[in-house]
């Protein structure tokens, strides 16, 4: 017992200089220095080990190091299935399909966010299942399933609508849009990413900003309006410079 104590007090001695680390900006470091307070947590089998290991993954996806941030919430997960809480399993499994659609694996988002989703619906988490569909209608999109990839976005959609979560209006806008333009359709597909540029527009959300004029640009050329597509890639050029 007192060997498995001390464990844990250096483990958590060790993810407290990882937490300074991290403050410095120094997320290469922080990360290894939490590879050892988990080594020790594991061996002493601490059942908090999983929160170090959550806290290691979002560090690496931050950093953009998905292979190692998928990794961790492997561990995580596999750890949390054998007596943990649905709600954190899916959480888990949600953040495994982002890394998964970061790393292009787009079948693997599929197969984490259908696992995800039904964690989520045993515990009825409305919003949370509404993330899973939209993963799944981005997914389905890139593998060129235009008719899945709706049917999911208007699931998202339609949550989305009850919450007045504006969030997930414009990114279930922008996967329908996406649908739309895999089957030639793209009135419907320029409306809804219209749609989506106007919900954004005071957000904040650079990223996702990015991805409906990227999509917009791709809408343009496919529509032959090459001139609306330059400026659309003049405005991207402007916002790069700003934050790369």
């Amino acid at each position: 017992m007192g060997a498995r104590a001390s464990s844990v007090a250096m483990a958590n001695a060790i993810t407290g200089i990882g937490h300074s680390l991290k403050k410095l900006n120094r997320v290469d470091e922080a990360t290894k220095v939490l590879d050892d307070a988990i080594d020790l947590l594991r061996d002493s089998g601490h059942p908090f080990m999983v929160d170090t290991l959550r806290t290691k993954a979002s560090w690496c996806s931050e950093a953009g190091n998905w292979q190692a941030a998928l990794d961790t919430y492997l561990e995580a997960v596999r750890i949390n299935e054998i007596d943990g809480i649905s709600e954190f399993i899916g959480r888990d499994l949600l953040s495994m399909a982002h890394c998964y659609s970061e790393l292009g694996e787009w079948q693997k988002v599929i197969d984490a966010s259908l696992r995800a989703r039904e964690m989520f619906k045993s515990e009825k988490l409305v919003a949370e299942i509404s993330w899973c569909d939209l993963n799944l209608a981005d997914a389905y999109a890139s593998l060129g399933d235009g008719e899945s990839a709706i049917a999911w976005g208007k699931r998202a959609n339609d949550v989305a609508m009850l919450r007045r979560d504006n969030e997930v209006i414009c990114k279930s806008n922008y996967v329908m849009a996406r649908g739309h333009m895999v089957s030639k359709n793209y009135q419907e597909a320029e409306n809804l990413l219209e749609g989506a540029k106007d919900l954004v527009a005071r957000s904040g959300d650079w990223v996702q900003v990015r991805k409906i004029e990227k999509a917009l640009i791709e809408l343009y050329r496919a529509t032959e309006r090459e001139n609306e597509a330059l400026e659309a890639e003049r405005r991207l050029e402007t916002l790069k410079e700003i934050l790369d």
